[in-house]
Parts: C-alpha cells; sequence; structure tokens
C-alpha cells in the first residue's frame, strides 16, 4: 500500500514540476523575494578546498557584492560533498539504525532542539528588542558584518549598565532573515526596574548603538523596537523558539530543477559564506547551558554504535527510489530531519565494509550483530 501511495506522490510530483514552475520552487522558497535560479556548481570546483580555511572570511568579506556571489553560488555544491558521509550508527537497545544528515552548523533541525531547555535566570524583567537594516546596505555587506556590529552593540550596552548602575545583564539574541534576504536581530534581554530606562529612553539609547564601525546608523530610528515582556522565563523560551527554532532549517534549502539549474535563497548563500552565527547569549547563560549539554551529550553517546558512512545518493537508491520517491524531492526535504531511521536488517546493506572484516567497531559489537541477523 505505502509502495502505491510513495508512487502515486512521485508521478503528482513530477506532473507539477513540468506544470508550474511556482510548485517546482517548492515550498521553502515561496514567497521570498530572493530567490535565484543559476546552474548548479561545479562539484569540482578547485575553491572549495579553500572555503571556510584559515584566512578565508577575512578575504571574502573584502569583496565586491558581484564577487562574492561568484564564492556563494557554490553553497550547494558545498552541501552535496558534505552529503557524501551521512553517519550511520546502530542502536542496540531498540535494535535500530540511524542515518544522520550531517551536522554542517545549523543545517539540521534538532541543532538548536535544546533551546527549549534553556537556563533563563529567574527574576528581574524581560524586553524584546529588535534591531533592522538599511536597504541601502547591500545584502552582502549586511550578513558580513552583523555578527560583529551585534556584539559591539552588546559590548556598548553592558558597559553602559555595569558602568552606570552596577548591573550585568542576561540576554539572549537570534538573527533571522526577512522574506527579502535581508537579517535583522532579536535580542532578549534581563534586567531590573529602572524607572529613567522607560522604553522611550531604551529605543533612543538603543538607537545610538546600532551602528556601523564608523558611527553611522544601520537602520532608520522606527526599525529600533522594543517590547516589554515580563517575569515568565517561558514566555522568553517561546520567543526564541519562535524565531530560531521553527524557521532557520528553511535558511537552507535549495532545489534542484531541470537541465541542470538550481534554485535558492541569496541571502542562504550569504549565511553560508559568512559562517552567521544565528544565535548567542550571556555568559551566565552559557556556563550553564554547557553543563547541561555535557551531561547530555555524555548519555547519549553510550546508547549508540558508529559503523560508518554513507553517501546520499547511495542511501537514497536502496531505500527510497525503490518506493518511488524522486532524489529532488527526498534532498529538498532533508533540512527538515535530523536523521532518517529504520531497522537493524539494513545495516549490512548500508555499511558493508564493516561486515567484510573483523576491522569494525569491535569484535564483541560484530560478533553480537551478525548472530542477530
Amino acid at each position: 500500500m505505502w509502495v502505491g501511495a510513495w508512487q502515486g506522490l512521485a508521478y503528482i510530483y513530477t506532473y507539477l514540476a513540468k506544470v508550474c514552475y511556482d510548485v517546482l520552487m517548492g515550498v521553502r522558497l515561496a514567497g521570498c523575494k530572493d530567490v535565484v535560479v543559476k546552474p548548479f556548481p561545479n562539484p569540482d570546483d578547485p575553491r572549495l578546498a579553500k572555503v571556510h580555511k584559515k584566512g578565508f572570511l577575512e578575504m571574502v568579506r573584502e569583496l565586491s557584492d558581484e564577487e562574492a556571489e561568484e564564492w556563494a553560488d557554490l553553497y550547494v555544491a558545498w552541501y552535496m560533498r558534505k552529503l557524501q558521509k551521512m553517519t550511520v550508527v546502530w542502536l542496540p537497545n531498540s535494535k535500530q539504525v540511524r542515518v544522520y544528515v550531517p551536522k554542517t552548523r545549523s543545517h539540521r533541525s534538532d541543532y538548536y532542539a535544546w533551546v527549549k531547555y534553556l537556563p533563563l535566570p529567574e527574576g528581574g524583567y524581560w524586553y524584546l528588542l529588535t534591531l533592522t537594516f538599511y536597504r541601502s546596505i547591500s545584502q552582502r555587506v549586511a550578513h558580513a558584518r552583523v555578527n560583529r556590529w551585534v556584539s559591539k552593540f552588546l559590548h556598548r550596552f553592558r558597559t553602559y549598565m555595569k558602568t552606570k548602575y552596577k548591573v550585568e545583564i542576561s540576554y539572549v539574541w537570534v538573527i533571522e532573515e526577512h522574506k527579502d534576504g535581508w537579517p535583522h536581530v532579536h535580542i532578549l534581554y534581563r534586567m531590573p526596574f529602572i524607572q529613567e530606562l522607560n522604553i522611550q529612553a531604551l529605543v533612543s539609547m538603543f538607537q545610538s548603538y546600532w551602528v556601523d564601525d564608523e558611527g553611522r546608523p544601520l537602520c532608520a530610528p522606527n526599525g529600533v523596537d522594543v517590547l516589554y515582556i515580563g517575569r515568565d522565563v517561558q514566555r522568553v523560551r517561546d520567543y526564541v523558539l519562535k524565531y530560531l527554532v521553527k524557521q532557520h532549517s528553511a535558511y537552507w534549502g535549495f532545489k534542484l530543477l531541470p537541465n541542470g539549474m538550481v534554485a535558492y535563497r541569496r541571502s542562504t548563500t550569504w549565511l553560508w559564506l559568512y559562517k552567521v552565527r544565528l544565535f548567542g547569549m550571556s555568559q551566565d547563560i552559557r556556563a550553564r547551558l554547557k553543563e547541561i549539554v555535557k551531561q547530555g551529550g555524555k548519555k547519549a553517546a553510550s546508547d549508540f554504535v558508529f559503523y560508518g558512512t554513507i553517501s546520499a545518493n547511495r542511501f537514497h537508491k536502496l531505500r527510497y527510489k525503490p518506493v518511488g520517491i524522486p532524489f529532488e524531492y527526498w534532498l529538498e526535504n532533508l533540512p527538515e530531519v535530523c536523521y532518517v531511521e529504520c531497522s537493524d536488517d539494513w545495516l549490512p546493506l548500508l555499511v558493508p565494509s564493516a561486515f567484510s572484516s573483523r576491522a569494525g567497531p569491535s569484535d564483541a559489537v560484530f560478533d553480537e550483530i551478525m548472530e542477530y541477523f
């Protein structure tokens, strides 16, 4: 029944792709104003070997928009290279195999899943600050400098509060993408009630802090907004989940088109090229979070056994092509998942090299799983 359903889906998908270009662009790109359509980049382009190596960011930050676009257009080829090594692990307790999407920064839907456990401090009052950009600042420059400018903004804010009021602020910041491709910044911060720092005074102060390296404003006065949230830390988490966890996977998708073309958001390529951090926090929150993540990582590491890697092409051919799911459709939806799970009778097929000799993860594990098969 399921095979027939998937075959029907494949037929419908193929038909719509030929009939309607808008459908072909995919839901993830729908409504975005910065979508570009380009030939699929050369997967053997020698420039790929230089991407994100030492000195790379400094070099591409100094390029013109046009020159930087040539590098940014390598994104799809870079990501496809990452998909040549999808990690395969065995979960002995559940007799399942997981094939993981490469954890390339935030390209996976679970990258920020721990945010719902964010150890936010109690007490004080929380505010939501939004900072935007003039559209006269190019998308490229906005993405190339946004992390630097956010850091400088927060430094000015922290210094002022500590110097004048002896107060250490706690904060969480998130970078979100507009549909037109320009980023904007949300900063959720906590501080005690200070009568002279009402909303109007805060907005004025933040406008003076949100400037570029030469002190020029980065947005119009109405591009800075402050919203009072209150003392409910769960509401703060909900804001972070809204702006980050429920949005970020949509940034990384692309769509393979007929005739060797590919569609993607230009902002996606800037996020990748400049390794833009989408999320950050104050040191007090970070210290507590590190302990939580460390404890959870130790527990998770004991629950599975690494067996090897498999390419996305091979995995698709083994698991999804036989039931009629096109590679393009499957690939488009990968950013929405962190792994694919199947029964462990697939393991010898997925990683045959682990069964060709006793050179697998360990003799004991090898014996156990072979006995099971």
